[in-house]
């Protein structure tokens, strides 16, 4: 593509928003039946954001809509688009940039543009790799899609906006400074739910995350002031932001009022950090009386038991911690800042309170060794879980842990295979062979309790929930059978 272009006119300012046609079994492996299906959130904000400026909008959420591979850009092109814009994760770039070259082969005028944490974490040697793309995104996107539809709409360069990565007239990749300033929350326009098609029908939750229906995630804050080696914050940054209340509980009055949603999860990183701003909100649920049950992300750290009596109040009924390992060694290495005691007292103090607690727990940090394994697992016997989500610790390009990986063990998947289920690094001293034991070993000695088993009958007493926990199950089952994905 060669830029400048000339302005666009009113009638083409159309834009699609594509998420790739990733699948379950991409994402999950053997336990695909069990995963979730989320709203693509980054294009309800940006979609707004476009419509502000005049342009039309459309999303193509092709994991969704079960469009596969092959037909993605057929579908993208019906919507006539000036500009396509996806969304990318490391696990699903190259399935973006196959649909963009089919795009390009029937449209070569359309610009297209790639987003997300992949990009922001890789910009300059994604296009390098994948040239398809026109334009990267990189960090926070709102205002940087502004200043690219602003720049198209008055036919001037935008490769010269902040925060866009991009391939020069003469083949090499050009990265522009970030914009000097955060996105302002507080001027966002409302999210567009309007732009998926058939929502919240074509979402789900696994069976885990799932007690009332219809369900639907929610996102209201931005950022994370920890410092887990594993875990990529480039996108939105340490300072953590909330949306105002007002905004908040404007959100959630559509989900109810307008789409008749009754289980929420609140999927923000560290909304509870924001202690004040999170008991206004609770407080104002509390008013609202809604008939809906809410679940959310927390560390240990945040908890007691005030908080916990008003987040009952409030509708909470589940809190997945980011429990990581029951081995002190491991928690150090990677920077958790919490014990394994702490760790345990907060679990015990969410029994006690009436809400249920899901634990997600990974196995496989760089330094990990046979002990450390046999800790974590002595670990999840000994407290109050009630739901448990492991995973493979997955080695994401550009985050702390990066120069921890070289010598201590061994990468073995390429960026289509990070997806947490996948083995992606094997540390010195342990096997693939001991990893996979694990987890099965783990998994089964979990969800074959009699007591956890014994929580999950009364979700067949609801169809919806029923058909979730089958799903699950059907998912454990192939995973005891055939162990989880690995790179082979």
């Amino acid at each position: 593509m060669k830029f400048p272009l000339p302005p666009v006119a009113p009638e083409r300012r159309r834009l699609c928003f594509v998420v790739p046609p990733v699948t379950a079994e991409d994402r999950y492996g053997p336990m695909a039946s069990a995963g979730n299906s989320l709203p693509p959130h980054a294009f309800l904000y940006l979609g707004a954001v476009a419509r502000e400026l005049g342009w039309h909008v459309s999303i193509v959420d092709c994991p969704a809509l079960g469009i596969p591979l092959g037909e993605c850009a057929a579908e993208i092109l019906k919507t006539e688009p000036t500009v396509v814009g996806f969304t990318v994760t490391t696990m699903s770039v190259a399935k973006a940039a196959t649909v963009a070259d089919g795009v390009r082969a029937q449209a070569p005028d359309t610009i297209l543009m790639a987003g997300g944490p992949h990009i922001t974490a890789l910009p300059v040697e994604t296009l390098e790799r994948l040239p398809v793309f026109d334009l990267g995104c990189i960090g926070e996107g709102e205002d940087v899609l502004r200043g690219v539809l602003k720049h198209l709409d008055d036919g001037t360069d935008p490769r010269d906006v902040g925060g866009i990565v991009s391939l020069r007239d003469d083949g090499a990749v050009r990265r522009e400074p970030l914009l000097p300033d955060e996105v302002d929350l507080e001027a966002l326009p409302d999210l567009a739910w309007d732009l998926l098609d058939d929502f919240p029908n074509r979402y789900h939750a696994a069976a885990t995350y799932l007690n009332k229906t219809p369900f639907s995630d929610l996102i209201v804050s931005r950022g994370c002031r920890y410092k887990c080696t594993f875990c990529d914050n480039n996108t939105f940054g340490r300072d953590i932001r909330a949306l105002p209340l007002g905004k908040i509980m404007d959100n959630i009055d559509r989900l109810v009022n307008t789409y008749g949603i009754k289980s929420l999860f609140f999927t923000d990183d560290s909304l509870m950090t924001i202690r004040d701003q999170f008991e206004e909100m609770c407080e104002a649920l509390i008013a609202r009386n809604y008939d809906i049950e809410w679940s959310i992300n927390a560390r240990t750290s945040e908890i007691d038991a005030e908080i916990l009596e008003l987040m009952r109040r409030a509708g909470c009924w589940q809190i997945s911690y980011g429990v990581e390992s029951g081995s002190w060694e491991i928690l150090k290495r990677i920077k958790k800042a919490a014990t394994p005691r702490m760790q345990a007292n907060a679990l015990e103090l969410t029994r006690a309170s009436g809400i249920k607690s899901n634990a997600y727990i990974i196995i496989g940090f760089p330094g990990e060794t046979k002990q450390t394994l046999a800790e974590t697992e002595a670990f999840i016997r000994s407290v109050p879980i009630d739901t448990l989500r492991l995973t493979f610790f997955t080695p994401f390009p550009n985050t702390d842990v990066t120069d921890d990986l070289v010598g201590n063990g061994e990468l073995v998947a390429d960026w289509t295979k990070l997806n947490f289920y996948n083995i992606a690094y094997i540390p010195n001293g342990l096997t693939r062979r001991d990893l996979e034991r694990t987890y099965r070993r783990i998994m089964a000695s979990f969800y074959l309790r009699p007591r956890v088993f014994a929580s999950f009958l009364p979700h067949l007493l609801v169809p919806r929930k029923a058909v979730a926990l089958f799903r699950g199950s059907f998912g454990l089952g192939k995973l005891l059978a055939q162990g989880p994905g690995c790179e082979s």
